[in-house]
């Protein structure tokens, strides 16, 4: 007895299903991208103080400043002294001094005082810089004003007031009668290289009063003249 035939269209259509991938889940749309972040291109921002922006204000003040270093600018402009210093120190020009370009200036002037180039600014070098490069810093008492001083040659005792600052301090931000021997930190009659670069960090220091690592004109002292300082 002959067996009935079975259709073979559904048969096929059952082995073509099994054979067919499982269908996926469509997927999850992707979360939005956030735009990438921009970098600063403006100087940081310290722990220890925040900049702000640059005066391009020029310092105000008397022609003759003596730097922090101790070099001598006199002005024959409009300009103070001490704008003639800035400018010069500030290579970039953006207004702000960094301890980079304060170490630049500094020892630019080291390596003038140190004519015999043996990395130390010797005695004879040290009184050549008193006498024919900065004088100022030699006048201790009256500030070349005799009616200010306080004993003359004579021995005559003249009356208060007296000065608060000496010599090169008269022209500068920092009191220092003498700024190239405030550097002999071993009181061995020379400053050595080493000295001279410790004393360029020190005194940047003083003078970068937020503590952002630059110096701005807006944050140094104000300067008057040299027979203000009195009291």
């Amino acid at each position: 007895m002959l067996r009935q035939a079975r259709p073979l269209a559904p048969l096929i259509l059952a082995l073509a299903a099994a054979a067919a991938p499982a269908q996926q889940p469509p997927a999850a749309p992707a979360p939005p991208t956030s735009p990438p972040l921009a970098h600063s291109t403006g100087p940081d921002i310290t722990v220890q103080g925040q900049t702000e922006p640059a005066s391009t204000v020029p310092i105000s003040g008397p022609t003759d400043f003596i730097s922090p270093m101790g070099e001598p600018f006199r002005s024959d402009d409009k300009l103070s002294g001490a704008e003639h210093w800035f400018r010069h120190a500030d290579a970039d020009g953006n207004g702000r001094l960094t301890l980079a370009e304060f170490r630049t200036e500094g020892m630019r002037f080291f390596t003038t005082l140190d004519t015999d180039h043996d990395d130390v600014i010797g005695p004879a070098e040290i009184s050549h810089y008193e006498v024919d490069i900065a004088p100022e810093v030699t006048v201790v008492s009256s500030y070349g004003d005799v009616t200010k001083a306080k004993q003359d040659s004579d021995g005559n005792i003249t009356e208060p007031p007296y000065p608060t600052r000496l010599g090169a301090g008269r022209f500068s931000y920092l009191p220092m009668p003498e700024p190239i021997t405030y550097a002999d930190t071993n009181f061995d009659r020379g400053v050595t290289k080493l000295e001279f670069a410790k004393a360029i960090e020190i005194r940047f220091k003083m003078l970068d009063a937020n503590g952002d690592g630059a110096i701005t004109r807006q944050e140094l002292p104000k300067l008057g003249s040299p027979h203000d300082n009195y009291r």
